[in-house]
């Protein structure tokens, strides 16, 4: 991949020049420049493919110079090069179309590779994905509509169709659509974004061959796990295209793999530790596991994390859509979470432990806990464990607990069939009658009516 250099500090470029094993990772500098106006002039004879620029340059810093390349030469990947101090201006330019960033200290440290690799598969699979839609939809026949919903709660009517006559449901919540009208993939992409369309449903074009039919449940399953799950990019959304997986057991991932970033996401290193951080990712990248599972992996701890005093309602909003979540949005999710848990007044370590022991109250919910003993358990005195758990969360240790039953039992109520003594139990309320007297102090209503209620509403 042809890649350009732009940063501002002449050792820094020279750094990069020589230190870090670009070809290993297929890419190769072909130009460097030290401000966005020298970029632009070398973009004008240089075909580039890969552009790495810093964010904070004289004469047109990054952001200028990725709106000017995102206009001009749209085929070109951005990647930010950050320093840690700089990490809001990194998750910014994620947001306007950077496809990943590259942190200095990584490389100061010797530890560029994971990052690139990671960085490498991100454009390849991009490309990748580009290439296929360009390939395989510019038939102006020959193709079926798939549309998959991304949010809960979506309206067919907002497209156009008319249900009873043009889509049927399909696997996985899915609608098929037929005589869709769209005489090739531009069109349908044109029409998605100027509607809005892609926050909602995602289109997926399936070259039709008239002896293979519609993928099966499971063909389409795995679609939607694993090429969608990693390949989708709500910053710059394309038509997916079906492809049926060739090699049947290419998604297979050993459950011991899954379990170590599992218990590795839950140690919360990363909330503080760039390395630890871009390691997981990279290891998630690396062992590919199945959507529902890295959802799954990373559910608990976030759950816990947005009882966190400052959390934005935004913030919350995306973790309480974990099902929805493509990993492009769940790495932004973090980085945006990240961010927001930095800027604590408390020391890392103690903050730390303090959100570790949400994440302990969370998942055990149901057990005998009291201040002591968890404070205890991550390390804290109870003094000082009392002196900072309010003005980290907001509430006392016995108003997050008593918090977090309710809610879990809440959950159990709408969701579920256990008797209400059976649901107190799985709650950590011993007593039936203290439990529905205390669901009603914070609810307002019984749980019996409450389960009424939410009965109702989903009907």
């Amino acid at each position: 991949m042809r890649t350009l250099l732009v940063d501002d500090e002449h050792f820094v470029r020279k750094g990069l020049l020589l230190t870090v094993p670009w070809k290993q990772y297929g890419f190769e500098i072909i130009g460097e420049a030290e401000n966005g106006l020298k970029a632009l002039d070398l973009l004008q004879h240089t075909a580039i493919d890969v552009l790495f620029t810093d964010l904070t340059m004289p004469k047109m810093n990054g952001f200028e110079l990725m709106k000017k390349v995102k206009e001009d030469y749209p085929g070109i990947q951005i990647v930010v090069l950050t320093c840690h101090q700089e990490f809001d201006y990194a998750i910014e330019a994620l947001q306007i179309g950077a496809i990943d960033y590259l942190v200095k200290t990584q490389i100061e440290e010797g530890k560029v590779e994971a990052a690139l690799e990671r960085i490498s598969k991100r454009i390849q699979a991009d490309a990748k994905q580009r290439a296929e839609v360009q390939s395989n939809a510019d038939a102006t026949a020959g193709w079926d509509l798939a549309i998959v919903p991304r949010t809960s709660g979506v309206d067919l009517s907002m497209m156009g169709f008319e249900t009873a006559t043009q889509t049927k449901p399909f696997h996985d919540d899915s609608w098929i659509v037929s005589h869709h009208g769209y005489d090739n993939w531009q069109a349908l992409h044109v029409f998605w974004e100027r509607n809005g369309l892609y926050a909602s449903w995602m289109p997926v074009v399936i070259p039709m061959a008239k002896e293979q039919g519609y993928p099966g449940k499971r063909e389409w399953h795995d679609f939607l796990e694993y090429d969608v799950f990693y390949a989708y990019r709500s910053d710059h959304p394309l038509p997916f295209i079906y492809k049926k997986a060739e090699d049947a057991g290419k998604h297979a991932v050993v459950q011991s793999d899954v379990e170590r970033l599992r218990s590795t996401f839950h140690t919360l290193k990363w909330l503080f530790d760039d390395h630890s951080y871009m390691e997981w990712i990279g290891m998630v990248e690396a062992k590919a596991p199945a959507a529902g599972e890295v959802r799954r992996m990373v559910a608990d701890s976030l759950e816990a994390l947005q009882n966190v005093q400052g959390i934005s309602d935004e913030l919350r909003v995306l973790i309480n859509s974990l099902n929805s979540i493509t990993w492009h949005g769940l790495c932004a999710l973090l980085a945006h979470l990240r961010k927001q848990l930095m800027n604590s007044e408390y020391p890392p370590e103690t903050c730390l432990s303090i959100y570790r022991a949400l994440l302990l109250i969370h998942t055990e919910v149901a057990e005998d806990l009291n201040q002591e003993n968890v404070a205890q358990r991550v390390a804290l005195s109870r003094s000082y464990f009392s002196q900072c758990f309010r003005p980290l969360v907001g509430m006392s240790f016995h108003e997050l607990l008593t918090h977090m039953r309710i809610k879990k039992a809440a959950a159990l109520l709408a969701g579920s069939s256990l008797y209400i003594y059976e649901i107190a139990e799985q709650t950590g309320f011993n007593d039936e009658k203290y439990f529905s007297r205390v669901f009603k102090q914070h609810k307002g209503m019984l749980p019996k009516d409450y389960r009424e209620s939410a009965r109702l509403l989903q009907q």
